[in-house]
């Protein structure tokens, strides 16, 4: 899908724009599973995960596509939220940040994308000092990838000839159905 790249720099822009505190946005490949092993980067940290949910051909090689929009918001902290915890305020500075985030993208259309709804909403366990929620979106977007190398060719275009022949006749040579007598 061309247009995959700028869906996914659009949203990031959305983001990283109306959400200052977001020091980190990439496309998700389970990087807080793995933060030993992957690069380095600072936290509050926001991720995308894209899926084609369905596609209907519009024809010329032309679909429009509802995709899942996943946007995983990584916060690493060892502040807990339980009441009267010393850092409470800095462990729900978290749910501000979900909610600021849904602002961005809820019941918004952009460039490459139109209809955009929150559809679900969970915690993602991480093993580690860190609070990992993913937020669902769906969307509709056109992908015209595939009519890159297809054109439709004019008859202008076109070499025909005609050949006249006379075909012999078939007649029934099957013998399928008998001679049929009327």
């Amino acid at each position: 899908m061309k247009d995959l790249k700028n869906l996914y720099l659009e949203h990031q822009t959305r983001v990283t724009d109306n959400v200052p505190e977001i020091k980190h946005s990439d496309l998700w490949s389970e990087q807080v599973s793995f933060m030993a092993d992957e690069h380095p980067f600072k936290s509050p940290a926001v991720f995308f995960g894209y899926r084609v949910l369905s596609a209907e051909d519009q024809g010329e090689k032309i679909q429009e596509l509802r995709l899942q929009v996943d946007v995983y918001l990584f916060y690493e902290t060892f502040a807990d939220t339980a009441k009267g915890s010393k850092k409470q305020q800095k462990a729900l500075d978290f749910l501000d940040l979900l909610t600021k985030i849904n602002a961005c993208f809820h019941a918004t259309f952009g460039n490459y994308y139109s209809n955009m709804r929150r559809t679900g909403f969970n915690p993602v366990e991480t093993g580690g000092a860190g609070i990992l929620y993913v937020q669902r979106y769906e969307l509709i977007m056109t992908d015209d990838s595939a009519s890159v190398l297809y054109e439709n060719l004019k008859f202008e275009q076109m070499e025909m000839e005609v050949i006249r022949e006379e075909v012999p006749p078939v007649g029934n040579q099957s013998n399928l159905y008998g001679d049929i007598q009327i």
